[in-house]
């Protein structure tokens, strides 16, 4: 009979359900599955210098494959080190399965009676239970395959998430017989994804969104992350082109439309272009599919979201649903389902508006504000601003680019407002943890399922916290260019510094403690190419420079410091010192009281007129 051991079959069961890279970081306490993913063929390691990393560089792979991404740590600080990824998975809705490893089941503090009984002992377990959807530690061999079955399912299922596995190591180094992997599968029962019943259900709903469609005349779609992760998108790109209806995107599906299509009414939110916002709030019917409607898309003001349109609000999350304001109609459904029977519906109905009138407000809008700047430099400075150099990558990329992004920082929220996308290009970010230092192990992940070049755009404070993944990118030698934003570290933290507590800076830049050595040092010291571009003159020639370095480049652009983040939803004191939010279509700087009610017409709000008197 042949025998191998549990971690072997655990392996054998992954590669066999399209797994295909695992990121890990080895040590004492995983060291049996250590050694039978490098056994399994199928299976790629790819090592991470950092558990973060191996979690974060999952995730993305995840994201860039559309595959269950996998990540294997030992326990003790192994563990810990992953939760970060962990949340940010869970708050992303992104299928993700962290194995870990755990001590023997005989030095495990099973009763949790003691802090710690076995070395390096934690329990992660308790510790990821609010963020993960299913996570077990699986002290018996023999349950254990049902175990990972049931964590695969759960990990991809409804909306998606991670999910964890503790395995200890007398666990991961039982012998088993050897079994085939259809064998093994068959032992477990999955419940079944899709109750035929529920499609009546869906079909008249559907009806009733069409019916609510053809009475608009300015209907827009929502397109949240919910399509992505529900891989519908290109079934919603269809239904829209059926339709004609216009669609607003959430940064998560910033690429979902090139910029300049006609139906992309753009990313709205507190920080947005501002005709985006004001499109939103002059729609009278509008359709949310799978977007929790967070507080930065609502300017923290939900009951004024849409507030002259029909919403109605499409998600797999009841808990999503349950927060909504009661005016929305909220429809419970998976858009894995939900969306094909909604074009199914399409399709039986000929009596579709076209809205001309509406799609020729969006067109001027656009164009009168889609290119709108912020960089006064130009006319007292060489310097670079961070607006002029997102609007000069817009241009020189020429479509069809993977564009990994850090997640949290006046650059990167100045790229996701104003960069103008273009066909096939594929944009990628955290947002709901928005932690730094996802940069780096993003890039990892996404250009293990491509062999095209990726390109990061980063900025320099982010960079520094995962820095040693610059060498878990050189190692795998895949193509890429990362452009590092300088901007003397903390730059959007310094302007709360400045606005909130008198420029007492404190940690933010080089004046107030916090350095960062000097970026070419960086590139030297890991190997990579490097250029610089310090101002305006040299930026269109280096940037071309850049793009066509086939090999591993970092290029460090050198910014101005005190710059802020505009446009975006303001904040007002009235006279008896209370504040207010500023209406979501009313954005900072402001528009003159005239040229607002100019463009709003009907739609005028009276909090317009408050907002100047303050």
């Amino acid at each position: 009979m042949r025998i191998q051991t549990l971690s072997q079959q655990i392996f054998q069961i992954l590669n066999h359900m399209g797994v295909d890279r695992v990121f890990l970081v080895p040590g004492g306490g995983n060291m049996f599955l250590v050694d039978a993913v490098a056994r399994q063929k199928g299976i790629e390691f790819v090592p991470t210098h950092h558990e973060q990393a191996a979690v974060i560089a999952a995730e993305y792979y995840s994201r860039a494959s559309e595959k269950l991404g996998v990540a294997l740590v030992t326990t003790g600080p192994g563990s810990t080190n992953a939760v970060t990824g962990i949340a940010g998975a869970w708050l992303d809705s992104i299928p993700l399965l962290v194995l870990a490893g755990q001590v023997k089941i005989a030095d495990y503090n099973s009763d949790r009676a003691l802090r710690q009984k076995g070395p390096q002992e934690i329990d992660l377990v308790s510790m990821v239970e609010g963020i993960t959807k299913y996570s077990k530690t699986c002290t018996n061999s023999a349950d254990c395959i049902v175990d990972l079955i049931t964590a695969i399912y759960e990990a991809s299922s409804g909306r998606p998430g991670p999910v964890v596995l503790e395995i200890p190591l007398d666990v991961q180094s039982a012998l088993v017989p050897y079994e085939a992997v259809n064998g093994l599968l068959s032992k477990t029962q999955l419940r079944q994804e899709f109750d035929v019943g529920l499609q009546k259900i869906y079909s008249k709903i559907c009806r009733n969104l069409l019916t609510k469609l053809r009475g608009a005349e300015r209907p827009l779609f929502v397109i949240g992350n919910g399509v992505r992760v529900s891989k519908t998108s290109d079934y919603v790109r269809e239904l829209i082109s059926t339709l004609n209806v216009p669609v607003a995107l959430t940064w998560p599906t910033a690429d979902f439309l090139p910029f300049a299509h006609a139906l992309n009414v753009g990313r709205f939110g507190n920080v947005a272009k501002r005709h985006s916002n004001i499109l939103i709030q002059k729609a009278d019917v509008v359709i949310v599919l799978g977007s929790r409607l967070d507080p930065i898309l609502t300017a923290y003001d939900i009951d004024k979201f849409a507030k002259n349109a029909d919403v109605s609000v499409v998600d797999v999350d009841q808990a999503e649903l349950k927060k909504l304001p009661e005016r929305f109609n909220k429809i419970h459904a998976d858009l894995k389902f939900f969306i094909p029977e909604l074009i199914n519906s399409v399709s039986s109905d000929k009596k579709m508006s076209r809205y001309d009138n509406w799609l020729y407000e969006i067109k001027m809008l656009k164009a009168r504000f889609g290119k709108e700047s912020f960089s006064a430099l130009k006319e007292v400075s060489n310097t670079i601003s961070v607006y002029d150099f997102v609007d000069c990558l817009s241009d020189i990329f020429e479509g069809g680019e993977t564009i990994i992004t850090g997640s949290s920082g006046l650059s990167v929220e100045v790229f996701y407002t104003h960069f103008r996308n273009k066909i096939g290009q594929r944009l990628f970010l955290t947002t709901g943890l928005g932690a730094m230092g996802y940069g780096l192990p993003a890039l990892l992940g996404a250009s293990e399922a491509s062999n095209e070049k990726i390109y990061l755009f980063e900025s320099d404070g982010s960079l520094m916290m995962n820095l040693q993944e610059l060498q878990s990118i050189k190692s795998r030698a895949k193509p890429a260019t990362i452009f590092v934003m300088n901007n003397d570290g903390y730059a959007s933290i310094r302007t709360t510094q400045k606005n909130y507590f008198e420029g007492r800076f404190v940690a933010t830049g080089p004046s107030s403690g916090l350095q960062i050595p000097p970026i070419e040092k960086i590139a030297e010291c890991f190997g990579f190419e490097f250029l610089r571009i310090e101002s305006n003159d040299e930026m269109l020639p280096l940037l071309e420079r850049a793009l066509r370095c086939s090999g591993q480049v970092i290029c460090e652009i050198v910014l101005h410091t005190d710059e802020v983040l505009l446009p975006k939803c303001g904040v007002s004191m009235r006279e008896d010192n209370s504040l207010f939010s500023a209406p979501l279509e009313d954005m900072m700087p402001l528009l003159s009281i005239e040229e607002m009610r100019s463009i709003m017409g009907f739609a005028f709000d009276r909090a317009s007129e408050d907002l100047r008197k303050g």
